[in-house]
């Protein structure tokens, strides 16, 4: 049997499991919608599901949030029956502090095979993240990263947002969940996941935490444990946490920010920064820089992929709605921020909070490498005191992300290097849920049936 696990480590965390005298083992994913997926493995059985893998249905990526299974799936008719296993990184293993007794390892599906030719399909986030980190690599380059989300809190009896108002950075409000908010800190520490700051938001129960960034996969790896804790333990204080993206039409849309830089593979030289160029971008950074400008309308929905991602997109609403530039531009899609604690940094402004982290790392790595593999020229920025929007200051040709679903799928068919990066059975899954849960999404109660579909899960 093919062994899938450093042995070293494994010895370790058999260490750890008697030591803390941990009960259950669950093995995990985030599906296409980021909602975990697991199974819940008695102790005693540990060593045995790391070397055989856990098996999952295929289907799982042919449905909404919910679990309800598009019937028109293009998946259906290759994997309808099918299992994908799935075996455990041991090194994300880690204990949960906000649930008794038990432990949690992520796990990454092997490619789905087709039952009449054997072709492979990988359908799983974490995979293809993982397969363009080594692309990645295979340039001399690593990423260092951290996601930055926003997340409405609310009532779980009465779906009351529990603070109310929009005005931002406000200690009192804060302060009126500052126990709940010190003992989520602490547990995400606990459990790996190091919070950098807390804030309320401009939205009526609206928080934003930052986490320390960190190397290639790990950085989603703790968006993932990020997300899922905050509904688990909000879940226990009688409250839901949500990362859709619009749920309330009177305010703002909630972000989800990709941080990032590029080191040398050692994480000692960072290469995205060079203070005798222009704006203090090395040519690689500029590269990239333009790789992510030249994919941003395919970004848009691979970044922010559900039918209410495109509420959030409009001009003068505090999200970028064009592929443009700035330094320290908020406006904009791509902001470059120079003050960072580990110096020159990029902000991908253009993810909303429902967005996958393992696909909004990979798509942005995609996009990024192929800036750097055909030398893309960078646009001018737009000025700091300028909005993107601004017709004088706009670079020739500068595309508008896409504010409906329709225009967001045709935006990623068009784009060949995202269609060869994800792959056409995974764009045509990913394209077919979104379609299914347009039909559910009522115009006349659009924001209501919107909340129904996306909020308690996503």
């Amino acid at each position: 049997m093919e062994n899938h696990h450093d042995d070293r480590k494994m010895e370790d965390v058999l260490k750890e499991l008697n030591t803390k005298e941990i009960q259950n083992v669950r093995f995990e994913f985030l599906d296409t919608n980021s909602v975990a997926r697991s199974k819940t493995i008695p102790v005693r059985h540990f060593s045995k599901a790391v070397n055989s893998g856990i098996s999952f249905p295929v289907v799982i990526f042919a449905s909404d949030p919910h679990l309800d299974i598009n019937k028109k799936s293009p998946l259906l008719a290759k994997y309808l029956t099918s299992d994908m296993i799935c075996y455990s990184d041991l090194t994300t293993f880690t204990t949960l502090p906000w649930v008794k007794n038990t432990a949690r390892v992520f796990v990454s599906a092997t490619p789905a095979s087709t039952s009449g030719n054997n072709n492979e399909v990988l359908l799983d986030p974490r995979s293809i993240l993982k397969n363009q980190l080594e692309k990645l690599k295979a340039k001399d380059l690593s990423i260092f990263s951290s996601l930055e989300y926003e997340f409405w809190l609310v009532d779980e009896a009465t779906r009351e947002p529990v603070i109310s108002g929009t005005n931002a950075w406000s200690t009192l409000r804060l302060a009126k969940h500052q126990q709940f908010i010190d003992q989520l800190v602490l547990n995400l520490l606990k459990a790996g996941v190091d919070i950098d700051s807390v804030q309320t938001e401009y939205g009526k129960g609206m928080f934003e935490i930052t986490m320390e960034p960190s190397f290639g996969i790990r950085s989603a790896d703790n968006a993932a444990t990020f997300r899922t804790g905050i509904k688990e333990m909000a879940m226990q204080e009688g409250f839901v946490a949500s990362f859709m993206t619009r749920p309330f039409e009177s305010d703002v849309g909630a972000s989800g920010h990709l941080n990032h830089s590029l080191w040398t593979p050692d994480g000692k030289t960072q290469m995205t920064a060079d203070a005798s160029r222009p704006y203090g971008l090395s040519e690689i950074g500029e590269y990239w820089v333009a790789g992510l400008l030249e994919h941003a309308c395919a970004l848009s929905f691979l970044q922010a992929p559900t039918v209410n991602c495109r509420d959030r997109i409009s001009p003068n609403n505090m999200a970028p709605c064009n592929a443009t530039w700035g330094v320290d531009n908020r406006s904009c899609a791509i902001r470059l921020k120079k003050q960072g604690k580990h110096g020159l940094y990029l902000e991908n402004r253009i993810g909303s909070s429902a967005g996958n982290p393992y696909i909004s790392l990979a798509a942005t790595i995609a996009a990024g490498i192929d800036g750097i593999e055909r030398k893309l020229s960078l646009p001018a920025p737009i000025p700091l005191d300028k909005l993107c929007t601004d017709e004088e200051h706009l670079p020739p040709d500068t595309a508008l992300l896409p504010t409906d679903v329709e225009s967001a799928i045709q935006c990623l068919r068009k784009d060949d290097v995202m269609m060869n990066a994800f792959g056409e059975d995974f764009v045509n899954n990913l394209e077919s849920i979104r379609r299914f849960e347009s039909e559910k999404i009522t115009e006349e109660d659009k924001y209501a049936s919107s909340r129904m579909l996306y909020f308690d899960y996503i």
